[in-house]
């Protein structure tokens, strides 16, 4: 008798978790036809971090600009946000910011399962990605093939909270909800649908020295008593010592090779915390009726209430700047003394104190999706048409009170050291002894003592910010499959987009109250302790922030340190209005920008699999091509000015709504972007790739406004009485006729494959710009209070230059699965990006430029030297560390970006060389 044999059992062994994450990075890189990589998750919220933007992190030449604790807008291979677009699910997303990245912060981590960048661009990739786009997609529920419900929790707890006073101390979480469930409708084919919810509860405290954006280019010169420093009434507050760079009809600049100091209006100290909450739903739904019909529909909706409760200790009056040998009963011994590019070091002045208590509130609407609808024509030709949407608004409302020094307190006490109308006697050390920072030395005046500023009251309630920004999208496609020997496959469409984006600058309340007013608002409205221990103490060089020091030259206990009188900002407002602030009402302003873009692409693409002689060649081919049409609307009108709290001061310059115009700015370009990925297979777990094309970045949406803004009074200038030095800092809001930047792009990488969890690449780009940006001025008439007054408005726009990048990049991973017992559960990622550029970006105030005298182009010489692109890093480093037995996961990762280039005299910037951030996963519930 015959016995049937037993076929021989097979052990199945599932990766799951980081290591599955990993390995799956791993397949997509090695996969592609394009140089990419890429995470990717088999379960919701298995991407390896806490947010997305700490996920795209650890991708190979990806860091972040963080804010608020979090990682936001993502630069790619550390070229800057700009340099890079962002797609979700294939379609372009909108923030708040005015730019055309992405806010990653805006969006929960779970909402996505894949991630990918891709480093060199192929047709059928929507245009505007020099460095790369980032590309996320949500789950699709009928792929997925599983029904899950799962509930997360995770706390958030951030170290800097130790240092809060406990009335201010919290903790933060994030509670997320997910339903994923497929269903067989029978003839109707079949439904899946993915739902979820979230709500994300943080608090992240700040602390911050700060530098004011207004400076000024005060003339530095012994031989000339007449204005600059060496003027006895401290002409560099007034404007009266300011460089004349501009080259006369001689081709001469009068002050080219002129000493002078950069002045900034203030300096102070922040003391900040915050509060974001986000509650975010997400959907996706899939439906299959037949075979050749794949239907998805996918929401995303993000309401975002993000709060500050700022402190703030101001030194009003930076730009009243001691001449050397100046004699002043009370004046420090500490010499002016001036780095390179007019970078004061140490200088004495004596200048009014304030604490500014601000409370900001910005909320901020994100619902995004689109219907995709793709069908099988034949069993060669798919064609599918997907529909868009994407919006944001942006509402953004400040409310802050200032207090100030005075000669006497809120209860009519004398204050010595304050006694000259308010000022004190200061002595102004920066970055001096070992400090990263701003130092300061005080003459009997205590910073703590919040009786001391009783005097110019004031509050402003100001609709800070008020934006909208909206793409609507639709494309068609198609993919033939040929037939045709090496060429597998063709791809061939057509899309429009429409960006609306308006904005309208600051609208402002202003609010002054008596002397008298104050003392009992101060009593009810102050902290009894400073908010925060230990503040900036790691980067002030073990020195007080402010040392307070008698007549005699001794230090006295009391006012030195790092703290200073803070106040409720919501109280302040409430008890000298005497009610709820209100936030005023958008109006029309010179200042607003509103732009329309309209864009036609259209594609083709083949792609191309086989062999060149014996070598195994892959990859792809074609050309897209862009027209782009822009228009700007900005308003013109007659311009008046708003007095301000002291006889004579000019709080602003508004607008005559009676009198206002609309002129409309633009332009139409048509951009041909040819492109070519090869990839060669050497061996089985040995390739190499290169790709050529040509790739545009486009300006940003606020970029391309037609208003017209005057800089010379900011939030941090005080007591401006001269109305030319107010219409002498004149901007355009952005540049309707700026051409995208283009460059040609060339890519080469070599990739080991060895095992499944393991990878060395090595890859080199290079990247020649067709062009640049130049900053050129050019006299505009404004009428003021029926005065006509001539300035210069300086704008941006796209030159001829070139420029290159090149770079370089490495990526290893390995798991050390051969190590014996626990230790197998080893894992590890590092990644290295470096990037050197000659791309050159000047100020739009100090640098290099031209400006048109009566349609005349004349140089301006510049006294700094240019930035590179806002952003670049040279040096991009991440690494990851996991370990995994079974269910139990840990991650470790750490991100660093080095020499990131910024524009010194018009952005706030919060660099970050380093973060570590460690995640602890065991089982999540699957049903």
């Amino acid at each position: 008798m015959a016995h049937a044999q037993e076929e021989p059992s097979i052990e199945t062994i599932e990766v799951t978790g980081t290591r599955s994450t990993i390995r799956n990075s791993i397949e997509v890189k090695r996969d592609s036809a394009a140089i990419v990589d890429a995470l990717s998750a088999d379960d919701i919220g298995d991407l390896p971090a806490l947010s997305i933007g700490e996920a795209l992190e650890t991708l190979t030449g990806a860091s972040s600009h963080r804010e608020q604790g979090g990682a936001t807008e993502i630069s790619i291979r550390g070229l800057g946000p700009f340099l890079g677009s962002t797609v979700i699910n294939g379609r372009e997303a909108t923030n708040g910011s005015g730019d055309r990245s992405v806010n990653f912060s805006q969006f929960p981590s779970e909402l996505f399962n894949k991630l990918a960048i891709y480093k060199t661009q192929q047709a059928n990739l929507i245009e505007g990605g020099v460095s790369g786009q980032i590309a996320l997609e949500t789950l699709k529920p009928l792929e997925y093939g599983k029904r899950r419900i799962q509930g997360e929790i995770k706390a958030n707890y951030n170290p800097d909270n130790n240092n809060i006073s406990p009335r201010e101390r919290d903790f933060g979480y994030r509670g997320t909800l997910s339903y994923v469930d497929q269903f067989d409708l029978g003839s109707l084919g079949k439904f899946g649908l993915s739902i979820g919810a979230q709500r994300n509860v943080t608090t992240n405290p700040e602390q911050e020295a700060r530098s004011t954006s207004t400076f000024r280019d005060c003339r530095n010169d012994p031989s000339r008593d007449g204005d600059g420093v060496f003027r006895d009434n401290n002409n560099c507050d007034s404007g009266g010592g300011n460089l004349d760079l501009v080259a006369d009809e001689n081709g001469v600049v009068p002050d080219e090779n002129a000493p002078f100091v950069m002045a900034a209006s203030s300096r102070s100290f922040r003391q900040n915390i915050t509060d974001d909450d986000r509650d975010s739903v997400f959907g996706a739904f899939q439906w299959r009726p037949t075979d050749r019909w794949d239907i998805n529909f996918d929401i995303q909706y993000s309401d975002r209430v993000f709060t500050e409760v700022r402190n703030d200790l101001v030194f009003a009056e930076n730009r009243r700047i001691d001449e050397p040998g100046f004699v002043r009963d009370g004046k420090f011994d500490v010499p002016l003394t001036v780095g390179e590019f007019g970078s004061l070091q140490t200088f004495t002045n004596n200048q009014r104190i304030e604490t500014n208590s601000t409370y900001q509130e910005r909320l901020e609407e994100y619902v995004g999706g689109g219907l995709g609808l793709s069908y099988m024509l034949t069993d060669r030709l798919i064609v599918s048409l997907d529909a868009s949407y994407s919006r944001t608004e942006r509402r953004e409302n400040i409310i802050q009170t200032r207090l100030q020094s005075e000669p006497v307190d809120i209860f009519g006490n004398p204050v010595p050291g304050a006694a000259d109308n308010g000022r004190v006697e200061t002595a102004t050390l920066i970055g001096q002894n070992g400090s990263d920072i701003h130092n300061f030395f005080v003459r009997n005046f205590d910073v703590t003592d919040h009786d001391l500023f009783a005097d110019a009251a004031r509050t402003r309630v100001d609709l800070n910010q008020f934006r909208n920004n909206e793409i609507k999208a639709i494309r068609g496609d198609f993919d033939y499959e040929t037939g045709w020997g090496l060429i597998n496959n063709i791809e061939g469409g057509m899309r429009y987009s429409k960006l609306e984006f308006n904005s309208v600058p600051q609208i402002r309340d202003e609010f002054t109250f008596d002397d008298s007013a104050i003392a009992a608002v101060s009593q009810a409205c102050r902290f009894g302790s400073f908010p925060e221990s230990g503040f900036l103490t790691s980067v002030s060089g073990g020195q007080p922030l402010i040392t307070n020091f008698d007549d005699d030259g001794n230090v006295i206990a009391q006012g030195t340190g790092n703290g200073f009188a803070a106040f409720d900002p919501l109280c302040l407002a409430e008890q000298f209005l005497g009610s709820t602030p209100q936030i005023p009402d958008p109006a029309q302003d010179i200042a607003n920008v509103d732009v329309t873009e309209n864009t036609i692409a259209g594609y083709m693409q083949a792609n191309y699999a086989g062999e060149l002689g014996d070598l195994p060649v892959r990859g792809n081919f074609g050309l897209r091509i862009v027209r782009t049409k822009v228009e700007s609307t900005g308003l013109r009108g007659e311009l008046f000015i708003v007095p301000g709290a002291e006889p004579g001061e000019i709080a602003d310059i508004d607008v005559d709504t009676s009198t206002v115009t609309e002129v409309v700015g633009g332009g139409t370009y048509t951009k041909f972007l040819p492109s070519l990925n090869a990839v060669f297979d050497l061996r089985d777990d040995l390739l190499v790739r290169g790709a050529v094309y040509r790739a545009l970045s486009r300006p940003d949406p606020d970029s391309l406004g037609f208003g017209r803004s005057f800089s010379g009074i900011t939030d941090d200038s005080e007591g401006e009485t001269d109305i030319s030095n107010v219409v002498a800092l004149a901007t355009a809001n952005g540049n309707p006729f700026t051409d995208p930047l283009m460059s040609w792009n060339f890519d080469a990488a070599i990739e080991w494959y060895p095992n499944d969890d393991t990878i060395l690449a090595l890859g080199t780009y290079y990247k020649r710009f067709d062009g640049g940006f130049d900053t050129v001025g050019q006299i505009e008439e404004f009428l003021i209070d029926g005065q006509a007054l001539q300035t210069v408005v300086t704008t941006t726009e796209t030159t001829g230059n070139t420029s290159e990048i090149i770079g370089m990049e490495i990526t290893a991973a390995h798991r050390f699965s051969y190590l014996p017992g626990p230790l197998s559960g080893l894992g590890a990622k590092i990644s290295y990006n470096y990037a050197d550029s000659n791309f050159e970006f000047e100020d739009g105030q100090f640098g290099e430029g031209v400006v048109l005298v009566d349609g005349e182009e004349r140089r301006r010489a510049g006294i700094i030297p240019p930035a590179e692109i806002f952003g670049f890093s040279k040096h991009v480093l991440s690494a990851q560390l996991y370990y995994q037995i079974g269910r139990l996961i840990f991650r470790a990762s750490t991100n660093t970006a080095a020499n990131i280039s910024s524009n010194l005299f018009r952005r706030r910037e919060i660099f970050v060389s380093s973060v570590i951030l460690a995640c602890l996963k065991c089982a999540s519930l699957m049903i």
